[in-house]
């Protein structure tokens, strides 16, 4: 199993500092949709450069201009991008097509998607790198929440796919056992009080 950093961070400078800090215990880096936001696409190219052995996951939450979206993306360092599951099936369409002519990957976001095993099916027939399992930080907030369901659903589809919302070293796990190709780590690394030391560990948890 894969280990995905997601820098939920709002700075260039800070999204380095921390990528330079975990590079050597994460496969993927992740670039959050705030930062990108933030700080535009200049964030995955600054990135890219400076960890090119590394995968740059620029996590765009497309909604719709799929091919034009991960156009951009990949032109700028992104090896992934994201495209929402709740999204048209013509833009997931388009976004693998860009994906395609520049051999990278797309990654569908099933955040707020009711029955996600049927969709993870249906998207990565689409053409899907993998499918992406995950409770936002909203969610994960509401009275009641549970990894479990995220992992059931991942366990179900029988596609590759990440999980992330609520993964750190007390459930990487049960997400390693219920056969997650990636587990994303956010929170767990960028807020803990020491970042490499958090990575190391969720690294050494997975067998």
């Amino acid at each position: 199993m894969k280990l995905q950093v997601a820098i939920d961070l709002l700075a260039v400078e800070d999204a380095l500092e921390l990528a330079g800090k975990v590079a050597e215990y994460v496969d993927i880096i992740e670039l959050g949709t705030p930062l990108i936001k933030a700080a535009g696409l200049s964030a995955v190219t600054a990135i890219k450069e400076a960890h090119p052995d590394k995968t740059v996951f620029a996590d765009m939450k497309t909604m719709d201009a799929g091919e034009l979206e991960a156009d951009i993306a990949f032109k700028a360092g992104a090896d992934l991008v994201s495209v929402l599951g709740s999204a048209d099936n013509s833009t997931i369409a388009g976004a693998v097509k860009a994906a395609t002519a520049h051999h990278k990957g797309i990654v569908v976001d099933l955040i707020g998607v009711q029955d996600k095993a049927a969709r993870a099916r249906e998207v990565r027939a689409l053409g899907a790198t993998f499918v992406e399992f995950h409770a936002g930080l909203d969610e994960q907030a509401q009275p009641g929440f549970d990894l479990n369901g995220l992992l059931r659903s991942g366990e179900a589809a029988q596609v590759p796919f990440s999980v992330a919302g609520g993964v750190n070293a007390g459930t990487i796990a049960a997400v390693q056992a219920a056969g997650a190709d990636v587990a994303v780590a956010g929170g767990a690394i960028y807020g803990a009080a020491d970042p490499a030391l958090a990575a190391k560990e969720l690294r050494a948890a997975i067998n």
